[in-house]
């Protein structure tokens, strides 16, 4: 695990995708993009991927920092919930098992949709869409690119809003971990859980609620999706159960949002680590 980190909040972005997974950026450009930025922490989130991390360190070399996170994706009575991991040992099987079946199930459900489209008279072939994913994990965004390439759609919104909406005629569900499950695969890899963007969640509050007694960590304060309103709710919260304020760009490419748009709050880092820490001796 990195030392004791110390940083100003206004030089970290805690949620940063890469090609790894949905973003835009290989691992290195997305270093180079931070460096420029002067930012000196960064976590590398990638969608049930740890792939990217082992290279952007490599290239980094503690410029900037790089916390090793994911998003890890769970569903609750057929909604998607997305939790953020951090500080967990890349090199944990379970974990790494896990994602393996994970992607296996991702891939086996992006080539359902592909025949889907098909017979919605909405072709693209399998070898479009891997074009589009370029090595990363294949997901519905990877798909909704190759119907805009394809002339089916004018761009992605579109795909998602007609096509590939949860319940929409090309949408294939896959079986998923539930949220209680997604917090202890997190713990077990010695991360910190955090519900991520919880602006996007059906009930948080309800499902924040829920989740403490399962060990839920924090949750995502300062995220582009989050109001106004959802924020202060989040700050009573993060007060009344104890939860780690945390805060992050969602950075997938620069028409969703720059890096480093949301600012963390104060001392979430450092209260980030001593949580993993305390799993690790737990642990060990």
């Amino acid at each position: 695990m990195t030392g004791g980190l110390m940083s100003t909040n206004q030089h970290i972005d805690l949620h940063l995708h890469t090609t790894a997974s949905d973003g835009r950026l290989t691992p290195a450009e997305l270093v180079l993009a931070a460096r420029q930025l002067k930012l000196t922490l960064i976590a590398i989130t990638d969608h049930d991927t740890t792939a990217g991390i082992p290279e952007a360190q490599a290239i980094a070399k503690g410029n900037p920092v790089i916390i090793p996170g994911i998003e890890l994706s769970t569903a609750d009575n057929g909604h998607d919930v997305h939790l953020l991991g951090y500080f967990i040992d890349l090199d944990y099987a379970g974990l790494q098992d896990s994602l393996r079946d994970f992607r296996d199930a991702r891939d086996n459900r992006a080539r359902r949709i592909v025949n889907r489209l098909d017979e919605l008279n909405l072709p693209i072939t399998w070898e479009q869409v891997a074009k589009v994913a370029n090595g990363g994990a294949i997901g519905r965004p990877h798909i909704a690119q190759a119907m805009v390439q394809a002339g089916h759609v004018r761009n992605v919104s579109e795909a998602f809003e007609k096509y590939l909406y949860t319940g929409g005629p090309a949408y294939i569900a896959r079986k998923r971990l539930t949220p209680e499950q997604g917090v202890a695969l997190i713990h077990d890899a010695g991360g910190v859980a955090i519900l991520a963007h919880p602006g996007l969640v059906t009930d948080y509050e309800s499902l924040v609620i829920r989740l403490v007694p399962a060990g839920l960590d924090g949750v995502e304060i300062m995220h582009p999706k989050n109001t106004a309103e959802i924020r202060a709710r989040l700050w009573e919260l993060a007060e009344d159960y104890h939860l780690i304020p945390t805060g992050g760009s969602d950075f997938h490419n620069e028409e969703r949002g720059p890096i480093a748009s949301e600012v963390p709050p104060a001392g979430c880092v450092e209260r980030l680590q001593a949580q993993a820490q305390r799993y690790r001796r737990q642990s060990g």
